[in-house]
Formats: structure tokens, C-alpha cells, sequence
């Protein structure tokens, strides 16, 4: 039966689920390294977006994205779409593979299983993190591939890692890169003494090797080496660069000189920037490319906020008339009940005729089929699948029109239990205790399947505190994966998919009241009675924003069910900042929030921190979280991690939920989709591999 929970699992989760992770067992051969094509050398702006390929597809790939500020530089872009336009032209110093573990041997290359698929990653350096215990401090070594190019040809040197790093740890940088946030040993006495020249924590070993020291050890670091390479003869003044002499290519304090290119970014990515004309960016194949000469030699950035915005206005406006003339023909029909035959089926063609010009109420699915673009990104509310899939002659999100392919957050929703407000006779961590806090999150794990089933394809279903696509996340390949709080209180399950709906309801009901009798309340003919001392009959469970939140029905029909057995679970609508005052996080008892694990992320500060709303209070258990915070080996964090998180749910202080989806919508017309990048997850989308994408002729 646990086996066939596992199957139901997958379809639960499912539209596009992708769950695999790094495995064992398997051998997969590892790809050959891809050979850049040294055919010309070009100098700064030389390349034209125009004329005829080396052989590949002479149609551009048309993206669509958001608002363009026209400020394209890595220093200093901060809107998402020009990030989009620096990222195309960039090498990135770490990358990860689908699952978010970081590539350390991107030179020789690695080889990594992702739903049970074998993948080779290569990056621009091979990295190797130790961590020493005496001086606690953490050493980076970092080797670049000597073979490496920026588009125009220049070699690619650790003096040009350096100088990025110098930049972007500058004290006047205001940008998004977090690598001035970390602990670089020497980093802080560098900025505020005039008199230190150097950071003593970046030091060069050769010339394509460098090693960068922190103090203490930190997750956010090797993330925060996901830096672009940026070639210091363009974006930095060579004559103001000495190495030995402590000067990195600008004045110190003032980074303005690096920033002032805003229009012509450039480095060792898979295109090089051409042009920006009329809200559209122009790019050129770069055939020195560490990852292959791209397969499609034009690329296009087309700003999309205007077009898209007039777009959603025809169909508001379209769907507006459809109501009114669905209002309409309901009349009719009243009216003309006793038509003939032949007039039915005349109408009926006439509504079928209608029905094929419908528009498509997703404005996105319009802009790519018609051509304005050749990928889109839209995130997905109300009944976008079911407009997304009739693009297609065969009804579905993949066909000959669309192609659809989802990605997830790395933001993910739960529900949280406070221990120390939800318990029995003042002793937290009693059997009791949590007998009374598995009672609510039985209830709410199985409203949060239905109200997953109700958003399908929006949304991805957790049975972990974690993202589900992390390698740091168990998956459901493992032999003791489960369904959160799915089992009664004797090990069986609770309800199975072949149940019906108020069968499973029964069962839940069932389950809540016999935990509830663990933790020593008393029923009489199915319905609480009396309580154990120090418990309640009624708990609150705070929501933010109320019933606009997403979580709202599911903690509704809960409430509903757990009354049935005299239980309360009183609703509270909260704003975000009642929600973060130090009144709300010590008093509260339930509540819906969130957890981002892009940046920052800690299970210390998540679980144990001031401001943290659990109540956990064991002391040993905080250790361990600093602990398992603290481990650099990837292997030994992958199994701490695990204990963690079946912890926190032995303890039921948290009810994971969902992770919200975005779709990419793609021209299946003008695309080769076998060419573009397989099983994409938050962590590596298909931009990881556009080099390989191709045009139709």
C-alpha cells in the first residue's frame, strides 16, 4: 500500500512536476566537452546581428520580457528584464545543476542525475571549498579553465575574477550581487581604512587561479560566487590595475568609471550584445563560447509590458462581451424552447463557429502564437492551463502551437504550529503535546491535497519544509519518503486515493479525534467533551490578508471539518505587519506564512531565531541546526538535513504546503523543442542552455 501512495504522490504533485534528484546506482556516460569555434577575432562592437549564420539557423530567437530600463550594465542592472539582456552576454564564475547543488568541477566536467536522467555540467572554473576548524575560516580555491575567452577574444584571466570581485565588494556597489555581504576575511578593514589596499581574503595564486577566505562558514557564500566574470579591459580601466600594488582597475569608493557602460554589455556568455533599437535588444551568435558556438546565430530581447498591456485589455474587454452574451443566450434559450430541429442544429454550427474565434483569454498564448514572440513567461492564476491547452488542435499544454514548460518558486508555503502555545499541561515537547498538534496538521495536510487538486498546475505540492527540486530535499525515490501527515496514530494511513471524497473526510476526522484523545481529550458520541489541562478547545490560526490569500479555503474547509468534532480552529485575518510585531509572533498559535530559500536561508535562523514564531525550545536540537548549518560537505548535509525536517515534523510545528508555478510559454511552430533544455527547475531554466536551441527553417 506505501508503494501505491508513492504513484498517487507523483500524480498528486504533477502537471510538471519534476522531482528527481542526484542519485546512485546509475552509470551515465558524461557528455564531451563543447569546443568553441575560433574562426574570427572581433574587437569591442565589432559584431553585426545581420547576414548569414556559420551554418546555423538564420532566424532569431524572439524573448519576451519585462520592462527594459535600458540599463544593461552587471554592475548596475536591477530590473529583471535588464538582467535578462546582461545575463546572455555573461559567464557565470559558479553555476549549479538542476537540483541547486554548485558545479565544483566545471573544467573537467560533471555528470549528475536528475529524474533518473543523466546531465554533464561545465562551468568557467573548478572550485574546491575547505573549511578550517582552528582558524575557523573557510577557503575557496579557484581555478579557471586557461582555455576560457570573453567574445572578443581576450583571455580570460584571474585578474579579471578579481577585479569583478573588488567591484562588486566596493563599497559604493548598491547592486544585487551579494558577494560584499559575506565574511571575506580582511573585507570590512578594507573598507573603512584608506590606508589597507587590499582585501586580505582575495589573494591571486597564478594567473588563472585565485583563493578567496571567510570567516566562518556560510551557505550564502558559494551562492554568492554566482558572479559574471567581467573583463576588466572593458568595464575597468587597465591602467588603474596592479595586482601587487593593490589597485583593481577603478579608484576605491567609487565603482561610477565600471558602471558607466550602460548600453554594451559584454563578456564570455553564449551572445554578444549588438544593439538596442526600439525596445528590442540585437544579439550575435559569440562562437568562443566555453559551452559550444550557439545553434542559433540571432537572438532578440523584445520589451513586452506595453504590447502585453494593451493585450490584456482586449481581453478584458472580449470577456466582458462573453458574459454579457452568455447572459444573453440564456434568455434565448427561456424563449425559444420550442424551436425545430434543424434551427438547434443551425445554432449549434453557429456556435461552433464562434467557439473557433474565440480569443484566448491568456494575452501571452496570443503574443507567441501569432509570432510577437518565440518564448514568454506568465505566472499562473484562475484558468490560464485550460486557455493555455486550447492554443493547441489536441487540447493539451504540448502540441503543435505551445509548448509549455513549468518552473517553480523558490518560495514555498506552510503552515506553522507554535509549540509552545499549542500544548498540553505547559510541556512542549511531550508525547501529548504532540499528539495535539498532529490532531490540526492531519486535518490540514489533507485540505491541502484538495486545494493542490484545485490548482492544478499552479501550483507543486511539499511533503518537506524545503523546496521539492533541492538536492538538500528528500525525494519520493527514497524508501522512507511519506506523505506529511498521512498516517493515523497507530502507522496506517489515513485515507488512500480510492476513497471518495466524504470517505476521506470521515477518515480524517477519525484520525484528528484519536489524537486528540492521545493528547487526552474526551469524546462522547463523536463530539470533544472535555480537555486535557493546559490545552484549549480553540486555537487561532492567523492569516494574512485574509480570504485573499491562497491558503484561505484550504484553512476554511479545516476549520469546518474539526468543527464536526467540537474542535475550534478560529480564523484571524491579519496584516503583514501585525503579522511580524513582536505581539503577534509571541502570542500566535497558527499561522500561514512563507519561507524563501533563494538567499539567506538557515535552519537556525528559520527555527530558532528572535523573531522566529515555532516556540521550539530545545536545546539540543538548536545545536544541531547550527551544526547542520555549518556542514561544507554536500553528503553530510544532504542526511542532516533529512533528520531536520522529519524533526519538524515529528514535533508538527510545521505543515509544509505548496510552491507556487510559472509557465514558459514556447513556439512550438518557429522551435525544435527536442533542442531546448530538458527537466528546467528554479534552479536551471532553459536560458542554462540556450547554445543548444534551434530555429525551424
Amino acid at each position: 500500500m506505501r508503494s501505491k501512495i508513492k504513484q498517487t504522490i507523483s500524480v498528486i504533485l504533477c502537471l510538471s512536476m519534476i522531482l528527481g534528484m542526484t542519485g546512485c546506482g546509475k552509470k551515465v556516460k558524461k557528455e564531451p566537452k563543447p569546443k568553441p569555434k575560433v574562426t574570427i577575432s572581433t574587437k569591442k562592437g565589432s559584431a553585426q546581428a545581420g547576414g548569414k549564420g556559420d551554418g546555423q539557423a538564420d532566424s532569431p530567437i524572439v524573448i519576451g520580457c519585462d520592462k527594459l530600463n535600458k540599463n544593461f550594465n552587471p554592475f548596475s542592472a536591477k530590473s529583471a528584464g535588464d538582467k535578462e539582456v546582461v545575463r546572455l552576454t555573461q559567464a557565470y564564475l559558479v553555476t549549479n545543476d538542476r537540483a541547486g547543488k554548485p558545479v565544483y568541477k566545471g573544467v573537467e566536467g560533471e555528470v549528475r542525475l536528475y529524474n533518473d536522467n543523466g546531465y554533464t555540467y561545465y562551468g568557467p572554473a573548478d572550485i574546491s571549498v575547505q573549511y578550517r576548524k582552528k582558524k575557523n575560516r573557510t577557503v575557496y580555491t579557484i581555478k579557471l579553465d586557461d582555455d576560457l575567452l570573453f567574445s572578443d577574444g581576450e583571455n580570460v584571466t584571474a585578474d579579471d575574477v578579481i577585479f569583478s570581485l573588488y567591484a562588486f565588494c566596493d563599497k559604493s556597489y548598491k547592486g544585487d550581487e551579494k558577494i560584499g555581504k559575506q565574511k571575506i576575511t580582511g573585507l570590512q578593514k578594507y573598507r573603512k581604512n584608506k590606508k589597507v589596499r587590499k582585501i586580505s581574503g582575495i589573494r591571486k595564486t597564478g594567473k588563472y587561479s585565485l583563493t578567496l577566505t571567510t570567516d566562518g562558514y556560510s551557505d550564502d557564500t558559494i551562492k554568492a560566487l554566482q558572479i559574471p566574470i567581467c573583463p576588466l579591459h572593458y568595464y575597468g580601466d587597465e591602467s588603474k590595475y596592479n595586482y601587487k600594488k593593490g589597485r583593481f582597475g577603478f579608484k576605491k569608493g567609487d565603482i561610477s568609471s565600471v558602471r558607466a557602460n550602460k548600453r554594451s554589455p559584454m563578456g564570455a556568455g553564449p551572445y554578444r550584445y549588438v544593439k538596442y533599437e526600439k525596445k528590442i535588444v540585437y544579439y550575435t551568435y559569440n562562437e568562443l563560447y566555453f559551452n559550444g558556438c550557439p545553434k542559433t546565430a540571432f537572438v532578440q530581447i523584445k520589451e513586452m509590458s506595453g504590447i502585453l498591456k494593451k493585450a490584456n485589455k482586449r481581453v478584458a474587454k472580449v470577456i466582458a462581451e462573453e458574459k454579457k452574451a452568455e447572459a444573453a443566450g440564456e434568455d434565448e434559450k427561456t424563449q425559444d424552447n420550442n424551436e425545430d430541429a434543424k434551427a438547434g442544429d443551425d445554432k449549434a454550427k453557429d456556435e461552433n463557429a464562434s467557439d473557433e474565434e474565440t480569443v484566448n483569454h491568456v494575452a501571452e498564448v496570443t503574443e507567441v502564437t501569432e509570432g510577437t514572440v518565440d518564448v514568454l513567461d506568465r505566472n499562473i492564476s484562475g484558468d490560464d492551463l485550460e486557455w493555455i491547452a486550447k492554443a493547441n488542435s489536441n487540447g493539451k499544454l504540448y502540441g503543435s502551437d505551445i509548448n509549455t514548460s513549468f518552473t517553480s518558486d523558490k518560495k514555498f508555503s506552510y503552515v506553522g504550529i507554535n509549540a509552545k502555545n499549542v500544548r498540553v499541561a505547559n510541556k512542549s515537547e511531550s508525547e501529548q503535546s504532540k499528539a495535539l498538534r498532529k490532531a490540526i496538521a492531519s486535518a490540514i495536510s489533507a485540505q491541502r491535497i484538495q486545494r493542490a487538486e484545485e490548482l492544478a498546475g499552479k501550483v507543486k505540492i511539499l511533503n518537506y519544509p524545503y523546496t521539492s527540486e533541492s538536492w538538500l530535499s528528500p525525494n519520493t525515490g527514497d524508501e522512507d519518503y511519506n506523505r506529511a501527515y498521512s498516517d493515523t496514530i497507530d502507522g496506517e494511513e489515513i485515507y488512500n486515493d480510492d476513497m471518495t471524497d466524504e470517505d476521506k473526510r470521515i477518515a480524517v476526522k477519525d484520525a484528528a479525534t484519536k489524537y486528540l484523545e492521545k493528547a487526552g481529550y474526551t469524546f462522547k458520541d463523536g463530539v470533544l467533551e472535555s480537555i486535557p489541562v493546559g490545552a484549549s478547545k480553540t486555537y487561532r490560526i492567523y492569516v494574512e490578508n485574509g480570504r485573499k490569500n491562497m491558503l484561505y479555503p484550504m484553512i476554511k474547509e479545516t476549520s469546518a471539518l474539526l468543527k464536526d468534532i467540537g474542535f475550534n480552529l478560529k480564523i484571524v485575518s491579519v496584516t503583514k505587519k501585525q503579522m511580524n510585531s513582536k505581539k503577534f509572533i509571541n502570542k500566535a498559535q497558527l499561522w500561514c506564512a512563507e519561507t524563501d530559500t533563494s538567499y539567506g536561508y538557515s535552519l537556525y535562523k528559520k527555527y530558532m531565531s528572535k523573531t522566529n514564531m515555532f516556540g521550539i525550545k530545545i536545546p539540543e536540537f538548536s545545536t544541531y541546526l547550527k551544526k547542520t548549518d555549518a556542514t561544507v560537505k554536500m553528503g553530510r548535509k544532504q542526511k542532516l538535513y533529512k533528520k531536520v525536517f522529519n524533526n519538524i515534523l515529528e514535533q508538527a510545528v510545521e505543515v509544509p504546503v505548496f510552491q507556487k508555478q510559472k509557465a514558459t510559454l514556447f513556439s512550438a511552430k518557429r522551435i525544435k523543442m527536442s533542442t531546448v533544455t530538458k527537466d528546467t527547475t528554479t534552479y536551471y531554466d532553459w536560458i542554462n542552455e540556450i547554445q543548444n536551441v534551434e530555429m525551424k527553417e
